[in-house]
């Protein structure tokens, strides 16, 4: 028997969707998060990839509550409760994906699927996040880049769509396979629609390269909105906050301390009478973190900002629509 997805819940439910990989979902899904779990916001990260590399930016390798994606598993075809990892960082809560997810798109072609109590994997999970999705501030899927049943799911379940691309030709042709996949969930989730596109591995100064983007958002086929935020490239700073298990912000305070240390220590060098050395700090972290965690902070209150202005103009037509 079918069940009614409550779609006021997920209202404020985000996919993080390109069908190519490499374009920073998985590090804007933890640093966008992290950031708003840190100015307050419940949030909930969902790791919908088999590859699972949600848990790496956030020091979760090797956790215990780490299940490879089951829960997801256990929720759509049993209807059991999501397995949530509560407060990996405060107000930041986590659901773990992974090689258990690799299930969900067999059942998906397959026709076993026709005998879920919702008709599909998709509506299923979707059904499922409905359950819990009202605890939180904001829900961000992380999406897979070439699992269409998986990429089915989320977008089944999100009133938002999110895409990280960079200005490469791989990255445009993942970007357009968006849009036809939008037009399908639309099919039974009438609610979804584009929060927008942001560039990554971008230089802040190429003013030309975010112009001709703009012009190029056409090919997508839907009014696409191109966000003003930017993740810059920072290959020092990537790989710190993956070695170290830490996102950018977090990165961004520990150079700081480093930063005072090595000039203490360097000042106690000078001072020193008898010429022995205090040692230094090494090695010296990526000099780059701040301004890359900068970039997160500033696409976090974006992404925040574009819903906020959204549900306000629903709120005010419902208004009018109950005054006429």
């Amino acid at each position: 028997m079918s069940e009614t997805i409550d779609r006021e819940a997920l209202a404020r439910v985000i996919a993080m969707i390109n069908g190519k990989g490499g374009v920073l979902k998985t590090s804007t899904t933890q640093n966008v998060g992290g950031q708003l779990a840190e100015q307050g916001m419940k949030i909930l990260l969902i790791d919908t990839d088999i590859s699972g590399n949600l848990k790496i930016g956030l020091g979760l390798v090797g956790s215990p509550d780490d299940d490879a994606g089951k829960s997801i598993v256990d929720a759509v075809w049993n209807g059991q409760p999501f397995k949530i990892a509560r407060d990996v960082r405060p107000n930041l809560d986590i659901i773990f994906g992974g090689r258990a997810l690799e299930m969900l798109g067999k059942l998906a072609q397959s026709s076993m699927a026709d005998d879920l109590p919702n008709g599909s994997v998709a509506a299923e999970f979707a059904a499922r996040l409905s359950e819990i999705a009202g605890e939180y501030d904001l829900v961000i899927i992380d999406c897979p880049p070439g699992n269409a049943e998986l990429q089915d799911m989320a977008l089944a379940a999100a009133r938002w769509v999110l895409i990280p691309a960079k200005t490469d030709e791989m990255s445009w042709e993942g970007l357009r396979g968006v849009g036809p996949r939008v037009k399908r969930a639309r099919r039974d989730n009438e609610t979804l629609d584009y929060l927008g596109v942001f560039l990554t591995g971008h230089n802040p100064t190429a003013t030309r390269v975010y112009k001709n983007t703009q012009v190029r958002l056409e090919e997508v086929g839907d009014k696409v909105p191109l966000l003003r935020s930017t993740i810059r490239h920072s290959e020092t700073a990537a790989h710190d906050t993956t070695t170290r298990g830490q996102l950018a912000h977090e990165l961004a305070r520990d150079v700081k301390a480093q930063r005072a240390s090595r000039l203490q220590a360097l000042r106690a060098r000078r001072d020193d009478a008898h010429g022995s050395s205090a040692p230094l700090k090494a090695p010296a972290l990526s000099q780059t973190a701040n301004s890359l965690a900068d970039d997160y902070k500033h696409l976090a209150a974006e992404v925040c900002e574009r819903i906020t202005a959204a549900e306000e103009a629903e709120a005010s037509e419902q208004l009018e629509g109950a005054r006429a």
